[in-house]
């Protein structure tokens, strides 16, 4: 009996000590690189707090920031996975700009292998590929090119706007599959159901098309499809994690985080798409074209654009690059809009404000809403602007070092090929050093006398350097369109389904709140 437990007491040891191996294998990367680290636990390194529900993903980020103040950079594990932490903006500038041929790629990318049309788009591509194909998609996203989109943008927000009216004036309305509710003369809105509609109605004009209006016709393909693609609740949540905990073992196991439906829907389309203009010689100043222009033209070694027999980009790279861009505008659009709303909302000083502003425009404007006018708006874009560093679309940048680099910093640190760098963006938002009492949303910090004492390289709300977010401007003029149309004809306010202070959700890594972003929409008086 006794040396049949003493035999399972040793196997218990056996089994427990190699776990606990397998569990740290690399936790030793920072000790032995001499790098302040903040220490791990073995499988989830620093990850427990996130990935158990116990803190919400910014508040996470923010405790590893906080512990990490004094250094210039410091050691966190993503699981297994070593990443060093970049808080010192100087040090992020030289990353991410001026030494950037070191630092090319991101990180936490998919493979195109596994996931094609996720893996081929921008942001996944690495290298030379991913050069050529930001040279590409550039021309989509001038200046010149947002001023032609500006008119299909705006027929989108003068939609979202009608319709609201509509709810308002006539209380028979049906407003089934929207999340609208009536109180009285008051709209109760669920913002995120609304905002990606009207993002949904944006990406279908501008860049198929095609006219979905998803508030009067709320089930329609395109917008089902949508929230499907950027649907990362439930079980995707947890395949997420399973991939930042080991990509080699997602792939083996076959786990998908997209949804093949989806996928097979958005492919289907743009190559119908592409094949129809093509056969009718359709022309449309939109990302389709200049895809499609992309089959045709590539960059010789001289720099010049030639014509060759053989298309550079097959049909799948292009698809993986509206893919993309579906995803972005649709999800990070539709949040922005959502967190702006709120604190409208919630201060109904900064509201008023911003109101009389938008008016004065129109009247000189005589009513009519131009592109010139919106980028005259100085109020409106510090607001914005004042939104996104409280809540940022990216809450961090990853980079991947290809070359042997050492931060010139004291101490200096070596980082190697395959190395992964991350950039805090929401701390640095946060961080009262660049940004003081950084809980008050106050857009007077990015007023014309203000904005240039603001540390160019700790706000970052669509990144920096040449792997910058190739679609900000687009983003911006969507977002600001509606709010403009928003504002003009209505006053937002709170209810008693307001989230009132926000509670960044717990159950994912995502931007959102539990029980959703519900405010009350009163008509202005005329």
């Amino acid at each position: 009996m006794l040396d049949s437990l003493s035999e399972w007491i040793l196997a218990a040891g056996f089994v427990t000590l190699i776990a606990y191996l397998l569990g740290t294998w690399t936790h030793n990367h920072f000790y032995n690189m001499n790098v302040f680290h903040i220490k791990p636990i073995p499988f989830f390194g620093n990850m427990a707090p996130v990935v158990l529900g116990w803190r919400s993903f910014p508040d996470f980020i923010n405790d590893l920031y906080k512990k990490l103040k004094g250094h210039k950079y410091g050691g966190v594990y993503q699981f297994m996975t070593p990443l060093i932490v970049i808080t010192d903006p100087e040090l992020i500038k030289t990353i991410a700009i001026k030494d950037f041929e070191f630092f090319l790629d991101h990180s936490n990318t998919m493979d195109e292998d596994f996931e094609p049309l996720m893996g081929k788009g921008l942001f996944h591509l690495k290298g030379q590929k991913w050069k050529d194909m930001r040279s590409t998609l550039s021309p989509a996203f001038t200046s010149s090119k947002m001023k032609t989109m500006f008119t299909l943008i705006t027929e989108c927000g003068e939609q979202l706007g009608d319709f609201l009216k509509t709810c308002i004036k006539d209380k028979n309305m049906p407003v089934e599959g929207c999340k609208i509710e009536r109180e009285g003369d008051m709209l109760v809105v669920e913002l995120k159901d609304l905002f990606t509609r009207y993002t949904n109605d944006v990406i279908a004009t501008s860049a198929f098309g095609i006219g979905c209006d998803s508030l009067n016709k709320p089930k329609n393909e395109f917008y089902e499809m949508m929230k499907d693609l950027t649907n990362f609740g439930g079980v995707r949540a947890l395949i997420v994690f399973a991939f930042m905990f080991s990509p080699k073992l997602v792939k083996m196991l076959n786990l998908k985080s997209m949804s093949k439906s989806a996928l097979n829907f958005f492919r289907n389309l743009m190559h119908d798409t592409m094949a129809t203009r093509e056969a009718k010689d359709i022309f449309r100043p939109d990302l389709v074209h200049i895809l499609m222009q992309a089959k045709k033209e590539t960059v010789q070694p001289n720099g010049t654009t030639g014509l060759e027999s053989t298309p550079k980009w097959e049909d799948d790279d292009l698809t993986a690059q509206a893919v993309n861009f579906f995803f972005a505008g649709f999800d990070m659009s539709s949040t922005l809009l959502c967190f702006a709303s709120h604190l409208l909302a919630t201060h109904p000083d900064i509201q008023s404000r911003l109101q009389k502003e938008i008016d004065e425009i129109l009247e000189n404007d005589e009513g009519k809403l131009t592109y010139e006018a919106v980028h005259s708006m100085k109020y409106l874009d510090m607001v914005v602007s004042e939104t996104l560093r409280m809540y940022p679309p990216l809450l961090g940048i990853d980079r991947k070092c290809i070359k042997t680099y050492t931060f010139k910093t004291d101490p200096p640190c070596t980082v190697e090929p395959g190395d992964s760098v991350w950039i805090p963006v929401y701390c640095l938002h946060h961080d009262p050093k660049y940004f003081p009492k950084p809980e008050k949303f106050d857009p007077e910090r990015f007023s014309d006398v203000n904005k240039d004492n603001i540390n160019q390289y700790a706000y970052l709300p669509f990144g920096l350097g040449p792997r910058s977010c190739i679609g900000n401007r687009f983003a911006l003029m969507e977002a600001k369109i509606a709010l403009v149309h928003l504002l003009t004809r209505f006053n937002l306010k709170v209810v008693a389904k307001t989230p009132i202070p926000i509670q960044i959700t717990k159950r994912n890594f995502t931007m959102t709140v539990d029980g959703g972003f519900w405010l009350g929409l009163e008509q202005k008086a005329t």
